[in-house]
């Protein structure tokens, strides 16, 4: 059941709703009518959670059980639709909500295994496979190069640091909310200054 006081259900919860607004976003740059915003809203908002809860096999994805999902991914759908053209105006605001999305989904992933003792590696992996996983699904419907691909750009690297970060405070016997946080600075770090200051990663030549 679905605790507004779970530090992990808040984190999933918020993730989902940022993911799902991005996709509506996408969706509307798209000109996709509101069937077309629900369904992108819906694989983006909770894609990567879906695969996250199969790998860890302890019971049906949460998406499918808890009843609080789908109200999330609905109402992110709404605002995407009726304040989008507010934002329609550029891309900033699909990257910016989709690099939240994706750091929350990676801090979400890391503190779903590390609660059920999981692993330093499942730990990281599961982290970035439920950062990346909804995005890469709605970016492979739309037709669109998915940001994980794009030459040089942190991306699916922003979500390894923050599991990376969540693993190494674990290790040093920090609370989960400690983890979380730091999850969230180190990701949104490596995330932002990529987009602020040009960082990337090597490409071969």
């Amino acid at each position: 059941m679905f605790d507004p006081w779970s530090l992990f259900d808040f984190v999933d919860l918020f993730g989902v709703f940022v993911g799902a607004f991005s996709g509506a976003l996408v969706a509307r740059r798209h000109g996709y009518d509101i069937t077309g915003l629900w369904g992108l809203a819906l694989v983006t908002g909770l894609g990567g959670g879906i695969i996250r809860d199969l790998c860890l096999q302890v019971g049906p994805p949460l998406a499918l059980t808890e009843p609080a999902y789908l109200p999330v991914v609905a109402v992110a759908t709404l605002a995407g639709a009726f304040y989008g053209h507010r934002v329609d105006q550029t891309r900033v605001p699909i990257v910016v909500a989709d690099s939240v999305a994706l750091i929350g989904f990676a801090v979400a992933g890391s503190l779903r295994t590390i609660n059920y003792d999981f692993g330093a590696w499942s730990t990281v992996l599961l982290g970035v496979i439920t950062a990346v996983g909804g995005g890469v699904i709605r970016d492979v419907l739309t037709g669109d190069t998915s940001m994980i691909f794009r030459r040089g750009e942190l991306y699916a690297f922003a979500a390894l640091g923050a599991s990376l970060a969540m693993v190494l405070a674990e290790a040093g016997g920090a609370t989960r909310g400690v983890m979380v946080l730091l999850g969230f600075a180190v990701g949104l770090a490596l995330r932002f200054g990529s987009l602020r200051f040009g960082w990337t990663s090597w490409t071969p030549r």
